[in-house]
């Protein structure tokens, strides 16, 4: 019996060891498709860089494609900035762009008459996720020679009406401002009282089917594809305007309501990135200014708030803290031990449904240290109040501080691009630890007057908001974590931007070349900032190359804005203006 056992074991072990080796024999890699979302890609194939036409019509060609989008479906604009002090303007409409498919391939080819001059002109295509990539091109226009008919006489007086692009765009300017936002908010489901919607940015605990809401000013009319780019770590999500073909409507102010209902309820416990969409053109083909905030979305996993209330809730205390089994004299500690950090992943780490914070996963953190000393500032309640109930106000529960002399505590601020005006007020949160005493003294450049009249980041804002002073911490730096060094953000300027052209440090020090890299991606006369243009003369006043402005140039930009001392961390915070020196050979 044993041995008949025996046998049918063995028996059993040949049959699955066949049937296993036969599926592994049959793999063929021919069988797998592999699939990587690239960007948009675009050719400019006639006429040549520079080149100088005698007519005034003008042809350009070109190729495109994507790997999700099919041709037809790819969005293909053309801008012209009309000087280099003006911002581009769309020119698709006055002229005529045909795009012929090829497969997964198409050609394109647009047709415009032209004034005489120079022209610069910007091609940019955009796929069905948002993404977009962008070529430029400059060309010269001769005056066309005019035949003068043989029945005009000596006593004819013609009096030409010239329109020069310096009026065109002087008229423009000052008659049709830019369209801007207004108001970005959140609306509840059930809620239809205006004073009861959320504020948009950085809010936390947003239930799963809420809308978004964005007000944009503008009195003329708005063109757009999708006005709203809203994703998450797991792609892009539309809304049921856009697939409706809603269009926004104006409010009683005259200005436009977009509103950006989920197609499908959002994620619990997910951060979610709305930009709006840069391209959004009024009749003048005036571009909207950008603007980019995030959210995080509710658990369902806990019923109430968890931190606080505990007068209605005194149950919750035993989340964190442990009767018999504490080891702290706060009773902490318990099962998963008394370091912070830890305590608190336990439920942030996005497993247990409570969110875990925006790029906290990245190679450096902000609770990150390798100075044992600066270790007193790491943590999470450093910022965070655990104790503290959720509000509207502050959705974060940042931590609060009573000033000497004041009678109660005041919750620290940490405000952004759409309400921050650029004062220290804005950001003491921050300075709570940047002020010298835990972290480097970011907070004198918020409070010295010299550093504010010499620091070429304090600015008013022309776009809508409320900026009139010092740049946000925020517009340049991460919160929790960044793959960055000194958490500083990939993404810049409010805009979504492909990997390619993505910020990234390089090495382990902040050194020249990193240095210009991160200046050059706001400085470049492209980027736009608070509706300011980042600017990069490459000639001083009297036509002379710039020292440190030339591509081939590797000289640190703290050489000459990091004042007395070439510091990095004053040209980074109050960079000093207008410092022209001749070019001169690189050491």
């Amino acid at each position: 019996m044993k041995r008949t056992n025996y046998r049918q074991r063995l028996f059993s072990y040949i049959v699955i060891t066949s049937v296993f080796l036969s599926s592994f024999l049959s793999y063929s890699p021919a069988d797998i498709v592999f699939s990587a979302q690239g960007d948009p890609y675009l050719e400019v194939k006639t006429p040549s860089e520079a080149a100088v036409f005698d007519v005034t019509t003008v042809e350009f060609t070109g190729s495109l494609s994507d790997d999700r989008t099919p041709p037809d479906q790819l969005s293909l604009k053309i801008f012209e900035k009309l000087d280099s002090g003006s911002e581009p303007i769309e020119i698709t409409n006055d002229g005529q762009l045909k795009i012929s498919v090829e497969g997964q391939n198409g050609n394109w080819a647009f047709t415009k008459e032209f004034t005489e001059g120079n022209h610069f002109l910007s091609f940019v295509l955009m796929d069905m996720d948002g993404k977009s990539v962008e070529k430029t091109m400059n060309f010269t226009v001769k005056e066309p020679v005019v035949e003068v008919k043989e029945t005009l006489t000596e006593e004819t007086i013609i009096e030409p009406v010239i329109l020069t692009t310096e009026t065109v765009q002087t008229a423009v300017e000052d008659n049709v401002p830019r369209p801007y936002i207004v108001d970005m908010k959140i609306i509840p489901p059930g809620v239809t009282n205006a004073s009861e919607y959320l504020p948009a940015e950085d809010m936390t605990q947003v239930p799963l089917d809420s809308t978004i809401m964005v007000v944009i000013r503008e009195t003329g009319a708005l063109h757009y594809t999708q006005p709203l780019f809203v994703s998450s770590s797991k792609g892009e999500i539309k809304s049921i305007e856009e697939l409706d073909g809603k269009i926004p409507q104006r409010n009683e102010d005259g200005d436009y309501v977009i509103m950006f209902t989920p197609a499908a309820p959002l994620d619990s416990s997910t951060t979610y990135y709305v930009y709006v969409n840069p391209a959004i053109t009024n009749e003048f083909g005036q571009r909207n200014f950008p603007r980019f905030f995030k959210f995080t979305t509710t658990n369902v996993y806990h019923i109430g708030d968890i931190h606080g209330n505990y007068t209605n809730n005194t149950n919750a205390c035993a989340y964190c803290h442990s009767t018999h089994t504490g080891k702290t004299a706060t009773l902490e500690g318990g099962e998963f031990g008394a370091s912070e950090d830890n305590f608190c992943m336990v439920c942030h780490d996005g497993t247990n449904g409570s969110p875990m914070p925006d790029k906290y996963n990245s190679t450096n953190k902000h609770n990150q240290h390798t100075d044992a000393v600066s270790k007193k500032s790491e943590s999470c309640t450093s910022c965070h109040n655990p104790h503290a109930s959720w509000t509207a106000e502050n959705p974060a529960r940042l931590q609060s501080d009573q000033k000497p002399g004041a009678s109660h505590f005041q919750t620290f601020t940490y405000k952004k691009a759409g309400t921050a005006t650029g004062t220290i007020e804005d950001f003491t949160l921050c300075f709570s630890c940047h002020d010298g005493s835990k972290a480097p003294n970011i907070k004198q450049y918020y409070e010295s007057g010299t550093l504010l009249a010499e620091s070429g980041h304090n600015i008013t804002a022309v776009d809508g908001s409320s900026l009139n002073g010092q740049l946000a911490c925020a517009d340049c730096h991460e919160t929790h974590g960044s793959n960055n060094m000194m958490l500083l953000r990939e993404e810049l300027g409010n805009v979504k931007v492909a990997d390619a052209d993505k910020f990234k440090t390089t090495g382990t020090a902040w050194d020249a070349a990193n240095e210009r890299q991160f200046c050059f991606k706001c400085h470049n006369n492209t980027t736009e900032v608070y509706g300011k243009t980042g600017k990069l003369k490459d000639k001083n006043t009297s036509g002379e190359p710039i020292l440190g402005h030339q591509s081939a140039d590797i000289q640190s930009c703290s050489a000459c804005h990091g004042g007395a001392k070439k510091s990095y961390m004053d040209a980074a915070h109050a960079p000093k203006k207008a410092i022209y020196l001749p070019e001169q050979a690189n050491p």
